[in-house]
């Protein structure tokens, strides 16, 4: 059904797009180059912060274009389309900007700026890795990057591109950098005598080797206090608690491995019912403390999110800046 819905509204965008609003675009001057970055989302408006400070991050690296979040979560973006409509929580909530309620998809987003005359379109993954939701993302890119109409100056979508997830391919490079941006997670470990464990998503059929891959860069880094797992796939719960007792530390420090501080973090690593990490580790005699902070939070990681925009950029053929 997913793919269904997909492949449904990819053809009913093919279909408005042949019609008259490519003539009417032809007529217009180019719009600036646009950038979207396509996150998963969170219901959570205190986490909203480290997807804004991405945003802010990458708007002032790229300041003569214009930026724009898309949500791949039919979920989440449903919630916040209901929430516009909630005065109590739009008045409890003053710091939500007025994006966030009304944000799309990025099918949808890729087509109204088209639809605006922009041009030259960047897309920036703020997914970890290439799991699930990188990968739909990657074919919604492709299959509108190809369509081509009768004259080719008319084509929709003549330069748009797809940025990799915060660990690429799994590379060392990307490893590397990733292991540079934790390094105050590790410091914060450090001086609590910590052992620290990340938790991370996961996904039950797709790439979960850059996961195991990263802790093996960090450790390599940084010494065996590192331990990683995930909430869906292996390395797990106890994969990561066999790494911790090895240490032999007695404290824990839990942090996400997740764009944003959301749901996960708080209840799934940090909550007090008792199939929580946090609880799991107590149960087992360990001192638990938890940072309760995204990534996109930390600089040096949103960072990560820049550079890729920036080899995107320099990827793009001469003519794709000129239009």
């Amino acid at each position: 059904m997913r793919h269904l819905v997909f492949f449904s509204a990819l053809a009913a965008l093919t279909l408005i797009l042949s019609g008259g609003s490519l003539v009417a675009q032809s007529a217009r001057e180019p719009k600036k180059p646009a950038i979207v970055l396509a996150a998963f989302g969170t219901t959570e408006a205190g986490a909203l912060k480290s997807i804004l400070n991405v945003k802010a991050r990458i708007a002032a690296a790229f300041p003569g274009y214009d930026v724009h979040l898309a949500f791949t979560s039919n979920i989440i973006r449903g919630i916040w389309h209901k929430r516009a409509g909630d005065k109590s929580f739009r008045q409890k909530n003053p710091a939500v900007p007025q994006e966030i309620y009304q944000i799309a998809n990025p099918l949808t987003t890729l087509a109204n700026i088209q639809e605006s005359g922009s041009r030259l379109i960047l897309v920036q993954s703020l997914h970890i890795t290439q799991g699930e939701e990188f990968g739909d993302l990657k074919n919604i890119v492709g299959q509108l990057a190809g369509i081509k109409t009768m004259k080719p100056a008319l084509n929709p979508f003549p330069w748009l591109a797809l940025g990799e997830p915060a660990l690429g391919d799994g590379g060392p490079e990307y490893l590397a950098a990733a292991a540079r941006a934790l390094a105050p997670l590790v410091e914060e470990a450090g001086k609590k005598n910590a052992a620290l464990v990340l938790m991370g998503h996961g996904n039950e059929n797709l790439d979960v080797a850059s996961y195991k891959k990263l802790e093996q860069a960090m450790q390599k880094t940084y010494g065996p206090e590192v331990a990683l797992g995930l909430v869906e796939g292996r390395p797990g719960f106890d994969e990561a608690l066999k790494e911790v007792e090895q240490t032999g530390r007695k404290t824990v420090l839990l942090a996400p491995l997740m764009l944003v501080a959301g749901d996960h973090a708080k209840n799934d690593m940090a909550g007090g019912e008792e199939d929580s990490w946090a609880s799991r580790f107590k149960a087992q005699g360990y001192t638990v403390l938890s940072h309760l902070e995204g990534l996109g939070s930390n600089n040096a990681w949103a960072d990560i999110y820049v550079e890729h925009l920036k080899a995107l950029e320099k990827s793009m053929p001469a003519e794709a800046h000129a239009e």
